[in-house]
């Protein structure tokens, strides 16, 4: 098992120029919410704000933990940190449109927008291409996450979405206009700030997808632990023969739970799926084991 951690800047995540963002089958769908990204807001102006007194303070924004798939075009598989790497996308499209309406040709707009997309030098942004690429998203998300990435947006029909992917970007988008509004002359170097060597992130490297699933495993995502459910979709998927089918049906599980706007995640069935098998077998009822430890045990 071998990890090559680096510290990177957020603009200089990936490996290399024009490598996508994967997000795998076996992960959790995007989960912040405007809790978070106002968060992430207040921690990247308060930043900012100190910066002016210490020119060279530095803020952790977390982990990446990744393994180059050679399978699918050497694309980056996010095992940890697909929250951060589509709050970022959301983020960055957010300034990207702000900026557009500055009315001539922006240097940080296009340091925004090669966060997102291929740029072709003479031709412009592959704007139905992004870099982000999801294998977990639902089919509803994924429209409303198209919509997002597209070149002309639509800001109006996204106010009515209920997706966190259309929250969270609404979100950024107003945050950002009104820090322009208010701070007109500090803009400029709002964005600076943001686009060089104060905000960084631990990425870290696997050798293999079986180390990469071993992290994925054990490593709680920042604010964001893994659930039971989650956990044990790891471990089904790591053994398991048919992935992509796997894959599918759990995504469909998924979705009803995302449809009805459960509390509970999918965790709930396995607590019930446990009761029963243990029911079944005339389990004593006084040595209950952890979900986790029952499923371990039954592979």
């Amino acid at each position: 098992m071998r990890f090559e951690p680096k510290q990177r800047f957020i603009l200089n995540i990936k490996d290399r120029e024009n490598q996508k963002f994967l997000i795998p089958e076996y992960q959790r769908p995007y989960r912040w919410s405007i809790d978070e990204c106002q968060t992430l807001w207040n921690d990247m102006i308060d930043v900012f704000n100190e910066k002016k007194n210490n020119p060279s303070m530095e803020y952790f924004l977390g982990s990446i933990v990744s393994f180059e798939n050679k399978e699918k075009n050497d694309a980056l598989e996010i095992i940890d940190g697909q929250q951060r790497i589509t709050t970022l996308t959301l983020l960055f499209r957010a300034f990207f449109e702000n900026l557009k309406t500055e009315g001539k040709k922006d240097e940080f707009q296009d340091d925004f927008g090669k966060f997102i997309w291929k740029k072709i030098r003479n031709v412009g942004f592959v704007f139905d291409e992004p870099y982000l690429n999801s294998q977990v998203i639902t089919s509803k998300d994924e429209d409303v996450l198209k919509d997002i990435l597209k070149e002309n947006i639509n800001i109006k029909e996204l106010e009515s979405s209920k997706s966190n992917y259309a929250k969270n970007f609404i979100f950024f988008h107003n945050a950002i206009k009104d820090f322009k509004g208010k701070n007109a002359t500090d803009f400029a170097e709002l964005c600076n700030t943001i686009l060089s060597d104060t905000f960084f992130v631990l990425c870290v490297t696997c050798d293999s997808q079986d180390t990469a699933m071993t992290i994925f495993n054990t490593l709680n995502s920042r604010g964001m632990p893994l659930s039971n459910a989650d956990i044990i979709k790891g471990e089904i998927y790591k053994n398991i023969k048919n992935k992509e089918e796997f894959a599918e049906k759990w995504q469909e599980i998924s979705s009803k739970f995302e449809e009805c706007n459960l509390k509970d995640d999918m965790s709930v069935l396995f607590n019930q799926a446990m009761f029963a098998i243990r029911a079944v077998n005339n389990a004593n009822k006084k040595n209950m084991p952890g979900l986790l430890d029952f499923f371990r045990k039954k592979r």
